[in-house]
């Protein structure tokens, strides 16, 4: 069975029923890892992805598997440690499907699909200068740019806009041209990750054991670093410390260095003055909102990719009507497809496709609080017993602020009664929380982000 192709038709069918922030950041992480018995099995990224893919995502996942015509029935998602309880089923699947592209020395990495190339990203004015960059740099790593140092190369924008695309692009375009590269391709949270666990480990003299030597080799010995979501080590000291020695390590070496996130690094809050001096030291480049000659490109390529055919006036509104970003204007064209085909429609309409939106919003029920608190947890990575819990540490009680916000705002609940949501407190401290995130609005770019994030998770603009 091919898993591989399988996860693709499952994904492309949660494409139309998850919101589009909410499925790059659970969905598209995940990897199919390999078949035992009537169980298809997905590795993630953390303990914490894997709670919130159980509590929140699992049953869409099983009912996109159980629609298709296959034998498998049950989902389970592990993380990485979890892998050697699977070791047989798992030689076999990457003998058949991953040896011809093993993705990096260590084999601990995410696994970049094959459909983000240079060839299928749409280039606009909102992306033509990041696109050039990548370009350059997937050409000649460590060398790119002549006069102009291209390492590192830093992307930054909001959530579906094509940083990741452009990244992947970078990582399949070196594995067909420069197949002998060492390449690592990770999550900055895999990094933090590895490095606490390497830290635990490291009076551990096994081979086996993920050691600070184990930790070393797979980040220093590499030919190409690419980190997604850099952002993530911000208040985290230790890790930056540990990221500082990396870079130099390989900026030193004339080793490439891709790293994307949501901001530049000014603006990432807590980030040492000398990370963000070596972040600048290259070239930093920006995806923003594709305009709408770019968004009807977007529209038409994927058409043509998937070698579907639709009038021209379903392409203008689809186009017209989602502007904020790439997953978004993709996941609507997912649904208005997937209705056609429901109404037995040979292509679409410009009235079944307003009849697929519109009866795709009013299917969504209305917000509340826990909503808005599983949003707040996915994003920031939080559990929700913590949020509701009196822990007072500092990403913790900064979760729970941003939390009160959004929930007094969106909703306008009384204090009194988000008070009784996050553990019996009382009015004046749920004030406090909220008041808290007013005054720093104003003047915190970083916070703003997250807010507008967030928001964007829940289908608000």
């Amino acid at each position: 069975m091919d898993i591989f192709n399988l996860w693709k038709e499952i994904s492309f069918k949660l494409s139309s029923v998850i919101n589009s922030a909410a499925y790059t950041i659970w969905i598209q992480t995940l990897q199919p890892l390999c078949v035992k018995g009537e169980v298809l099995v997905l590795l993630t990224e953390s303990n914490t992805s894997r709670q919130t893919i159980e509590k929140v995502y699992i049953k869409e996942i099983k009912k996109a598997l159980n629609s298709l015509d296959t034998p498998l029935k049950e989902v389970q998602v592990i993380i990485e440690e979890e892998k050697h309880h699977f070791k047989e089923e798992i030689d076999k699947y990457q003998k058949k499907k991953l040896a011809p592209e093993e993705p990096i020395a260590n084999g601990n990495s995410l696994n970049p699909s094959s459909k983000y190339t240079f060839d299928t990203f749409v280039v606009g004015e909102s992306n033509k200068l990041a696109y050039n960059a990548a370009l350059a740099v997937a050409k000649s790593p460590g060398a790119a740019g002549g006069f102009f140092s291209f390492n590192p190369l830093y992307i930054y924008g909001g959530v579906g806009l094509g940083k990741t695309h452009l990244i992947q692009a970078v990582w399949n375009y070196l594995r067909e041209n420069n197949p002998k590269l060492k390449i690592l391709y990770v999550p900055a949270e895999r990094m933090t990750n590895d490095f606490v666990e390497a830290l635990q480990n490291s009076n551990m003299q096994s081979k086996d054991a993920f050691n600070m030597v184990a930790f070393r080799n797979k980040y220093r010995n590499v030919d190409v670093l690419m980190i997604e979501d850099i952002q993530f080590l911000q208040n985290k000291a230790g890790s930056q410390d540990m990221f500082f020695h990396i870079f130099n390590d390989l900026y030193q070496q004339n080793k490439q260095i891709i790293l994307s996130s949501d901001r530049p690094p000014k603006e990432i809050g807590t980030l040492e003055d000398r990370l963000v001096s070596r972040f600048e030291g290259g070239i930093l480049v920006d995806v923003s909102k594709p305009d709408i000659e770019t968004r009807i490109a977007i529209v038409r390529k994927k058409l043509l990719l998937e070698n579907i055919i639709v009038p021209d006036d379903v392409i203008y509104y689809v186009a017209e009507r989602f502007d904020s970003n790439v997953r978004e204007l993709e996941g609507a064209l997912s649904r208005i497809l997937l209705y056609a085909q429901l109404c037995n429609l040979h292509t679409p309409t410009l009235e079944s496709a307003k009849d697929a939106l519109q009866s795709s919003s009013q299917s969504n029920r209305a917000l509340d609080a826990n909503d808005i608190i599983t949003a707040v947890c996915s994003y920031l990575k939080i559990s929700k017993t913590d949020i509701i819990s009196k822990k007072k540490t500092k990403d913790v009680a900064q979760a729970r602020h941003i939390a009160v916000y959004l929930i007094y705002n969106i909703l306008s609940m009384p204090l009194s009664n988000i008070g009784q949501i996050f553990g019996g407190r009382d009015h004046t401290t749920i004030m406090n929380s909220r008041d808290q995130i007013t005054s720093r609005l104003p003047n915190d770019r970083a916070l703003e982000m997250q807010i507008k994030d967030i928001k964007g998770i829940l289908n608000i603009k």
